[in-house]
């Protein structure tokens, strides 16, 4: 028809090419905030340390002589030994530095998930994440935890949380 200025072809065109931008930027700006996650520091430490919190202890699981803080069993078994937990009680927040080797602040948070319902979590150490922490980030594993003496096994969940303090 003379003067139709835009035929159906140049509208159902053009609502097309402005969702394959609103997709493309969607998906460049979710690629974008991943990556500046991954290369944080601090994210990438609370990962390693999340890791390492379910390797053996080193030397050994005594508590006295501990060196490296651990809570599985063995190399070859992950589950969670619990008299660790009991031992990771004990420690101070210097002492769970040191043996986590991370310069940053740490406190975990283990929650016994077989419970109906969960009871409070156990803080390490007792006094947790203060409330002036900068740049908590947050890591939650779950695990299988054995008690030693009798054998039994529980659902837990372990929060850690890496943090700067206000005064570093």
């Amino acid at each position: 028809m003379k003067g139709q200025y835009f035929s159906f072809d140049a509208i159902i065109g053009a609502v097309i090419f402005i969702m394959a931008l609103v997709a493309l930027l969607s998906y460049w700006h979710s690629v974008k905030s991943y990556l500046d996650y991954q290369s944080d520091p601090l994210s990438s430490e609370a990962v390693r340390v999340a890791n390492l919190m379910f390797t053996p202890p080193s030397p050994s699981p005594d508590c006295s002589s501990m060196t490296s803080l651990g809570f599985a069993m063995s190399w070859n078994d992950s589950r969670v030994n619990a008299s660790m937990i009991s031992c990771a009680e004990g420690l101070n927040e210097s002492e769970l530095e040191q043996d986590l080797g991370t310069p940053y602040a740490v406190s975990i948070n283990v929650t016994d998930l077989s419970a109906t319902p969960p009871p409070a979590p156990l803080t390490i150490p007792s006094l947790g994440v203060p409330k002036d922490a900068q740049n908590v980030v947050i890591m939650h594993r779950l695990a299988t935890v054995v008690n030693s003496t009798d054998g039994t096994t529980y659902l837990a969940k372990f929060d850690l949380f890496l943090y700067a303090n206000s005064s570093d």
